[in-house]
């Protein structure tokens, strides 16, 4: 009980971490050309460009997609179910579905304008938060923890899990900057709606374990 108690604790503060953050990045949503901040991302993300980049963050951005972010949650949510239960699969499943609603709120409310200078892949709607990022955060946090709750998996594939998850997050968040689709205010913010996501969907967890 004592556990399970520190777990709640622990998600709390990290729901309460993220709202926090995201409440800073959006003091300057509003700056025609993003921040200094987000500019001097932009002018650094340009020095990377060449064709291998491109083709590898054309690629990343794919894997970013609705589309692409649908089929993952579906057949993660349908393996963590066979595996672990169906809540597990079930979390997964609710989890991207609110970060897609919470989403596309938080886009029409802010209604920031994309960066002028997007170049090399299609993106419409507004900039903040950036969906891909949150999605990602979302949909492959989920995942990971499902992996590294469960008793049943060893600690390699755990810290596999862990390692691939992080690296996919930050390629995605990555490709949205290469391309300029987004500032990197909009990817950090995504990330920081995303980890919010996350918490409510363990917290919701616990509770439902707990009944």
């Amino acid at each position: 009980m004592v556990f399970i108690r520190k777990q709640l604790v622990v998600w709390m503060i990290v729901l309460l971490a993220s709202v926090f953050l995201f409440a800073v990045l959006t003091a300057n949503v509003q700056e025609q050309g993003g921040s200094a901040f987000d500019r001097n991302a932009q002018a650094f993300a340009a020095t990377w460009k060449s064709e291998g980049m491109t083709a590898l963050f054309r690629l990343i951005s794919h894997l970013g997609s609705t589309a692409a972010i649908a089929c993952i949650t579906l057949v993660s949510a349908l393996l963590a179910g066979w595996r672990f239960g169906w809540l597990r699969g079930a979390s997964i499943v609710a989890g991207v579905a609110a970060a897609y609603g919470l989403n596309t709120w938080l886009k029409i409310s802010f209604d920031r304008a994309r960066p002028d200078a997007a170049w090399g892949i299609e993106a419409d709607g507004a900039s903040f938060p950036s969906g891909s990022a949150m999605l990602a955060m979302a949909m492959f946090g989920l995942i990971a923890l499902t992996v590294l709750q469960a008793s049943r998996i060893g600690r390699g594939a755990k810290a596999a899990t862990a390692v691939v998850s992080v690296v996919l997050i930050a390629l995605v968040g990555l490709s949205r900057i290469y391309f300029h689709v987004h500032y990197l205010s909009d990817i950090l913010a995504g990330y920081a709606a995303g980890i919010g996501v996350i918490s409510l969907a363990m917290l919701a967890v616990h509770a439902a374990h707990n009944k």
